[in-house]
């Protein structure tokens, strides 16, 4: 197969997993007034992750498809940090 094609597969399947669990997530962990705030930040933070996974795959690892993989595996857990937080944040609101 055609490399492009390849890759356009990839983004299409890493997109959604890359994107819906941590903006669920916040939508449940977050507080009603700050919720839209949360959700836009977790939204950039998504955007920003994958957008800089594909550019390291791009410098380092495109003729590695390990590597490659093992980039944007290790991508997907940084918009995480974000739920994390809110998470902190609601515990010491509560407390």
């Amino acid at each position: 197969m055609d490399d492009i094609i390849i890759w356009v597969i990839i983004i299409g399947f890493y997109a959604p997993l890359h994107f819906i669990p941590p903006i669920l997530l916040v939508m449940f962990k977050s507080d009603k007034p700050v919720r839209s705030i949360a959700l836009r930040r977790s939204l950039i933070d998504c955007s920003l992750s994958m957008a800089l996974a594909f550019v390291v795959i791009y410098f380092i690892g495109l003729d590695n498809m390990l590597l490659a993989m093992a980039i944007l595996f290790g991508a997907m857990f940084l918009p995480y940090l974000r739920v994390i937080k809110i998470s902190a944040n609601n515990r010491e609101s509560e407390s």
